[in-house]
């Protein structure tokens, strides 16, 4: 018997593998063998069928701070995913004694999870809640000191359909305030900022900051030093590109923190070139060689899996979708059925 014959048997073949597992092989599914003579299914030739009991299976392999919290619950049928969040209040203006480490218990939006999604995007679903969650509480840290009192400019409170409908309070000319008198009235995480260096670079401006917090939640922020371009030099244009480098040092903390089994996928330190031999390796034709019924079996999944992520109900709108483009009907119009 082949080496590779021996793995397909042992792998497809072992009960306590696969049964009653979240992720079966459909039949025929092709056996890979990696550069490390390890022998893998690719995800693409599993069916899901994930429980609530399955995704917190895998939640409980990714590690995290310890300030948030992916959870998962069910409503009727739907499993989602939502991240409890245990932070101070960041609007609170002044502590009652005693009270300093007091905290909330908060909880951000939900992520519903499909039955057949992949382990792989359960995962990043996750991923993503912890990145969405954080740069909530990121936006409510800068504050800003005007007309005698404090507000926070970017949190994802503000009324926006009342923006809508009154643009003009929001869209006049900027002030004329340097940056260095701006700082003067910007905290963020309870502390001040400091400008440590300003230079203009062609056309842009290159800013470096110092936070001067030194006990936040969210530890990258503590003393950390700061650098951002932004198109000109004035005040507005200053905020907008301190809150979006405030929010990349958020993402970036996370790509290095968070792991599922240990292994953080988007680190820095994973090697990019790698990540796509392995891809090759798993999804070239040569080292997949499909038989003609493995063809007909992965064809009928990925049917199954693209056709049942068609919104219902919403014909009209996408056949307006599709007309803005002048496309009558899409290549793969054959999946969808609305």
């Amino acid at each position: 018997m082949s080496d590779k014959k021996s793995h397909i048997n042992h792998l497809l073949s072992d009960e306590q593998k696969w049964q009653h597992s979240y992720e079966q092989p459909i039949s025929y599914a092709p056996l890979v063998q990696l550069a490390n003579s390890n022998w893998v299914v690719p995800q693409h030739f599993l069916r899901y069928k994930h429980t609530l009991k399955s995704v917190n299976e895998v939640l409980e392999s990714i590690d995290f701070s310890a300030h948030f919290r992916v959870l998962a619950a069910q409503k009727d049928e739907q499993i989602y995913l939502q991240v409890a969040v245990l932070s101070p209040d960041n609007y609170k203006t002044s502590s009652y004694p005693g009270d300093s480490k007091s905290k909330k218990l908060l909880f951000g939006r939900r992520w519903l999870v499909e039955e057949n999604l992949p382990t792989s995007e359960l995962i990043q679903t996750a991923f993503l809640a912890l990145k969405i969650a954080r740069e909530h509480e990121v936006r409510e840290l800068l504050q800003l000191t005007q007309q005698h009192a404090t507000s926070t400019p970017f949190n994802n409170h503000h009324d926006l359909p009342v923006m809508a409908q009154n643009p003009e309070l929001i869209k006049g000319s900027c002030s004329n305030t340097s940056v260095n008198e701006l700082l003067k009235r910007i905290v963020f995480a309870g502390a001040n900022v400091n400008l440590q260096s300003h230079q203009q670079i062609a056309e842009q401006h290159l800013y470096t900051v110092e936070l001067l917090c030194n006990d936040c939640q969210l530890s990258e922020f503590n003393n950390k030093t700061i650098s951002f371009l932004t198109p000109d030099s004035s005040s507005n244009s200053f905020l907008h590109g301190f809150i979006a480098a405030l929010v990349a040092t958020s993402n970036e903390y996370v790509n290095e923190q968070f792991k599922y089994k240990g292994f953080a996928r988007f680190s820095k330190h994973v090697n990019v070139e790698q990540i796509g031999e392995l891809s090759i390796a798993m999804r070239s034709p040569n080292a997949v060689a499909l038989c003609s019924m493995g063809k007909q079996h992965a064809n009928q999944l990925n049917f199954e899996i693209d056709s049942s992520r068609a919104p219902q109900g919403c014909g009209q709108a996408i056949d307006g979708f599709l007309a803005a483009h002048g496309i009558e009907q899409p290549e793969n119009a054959h999946l969808y059925s609305f």
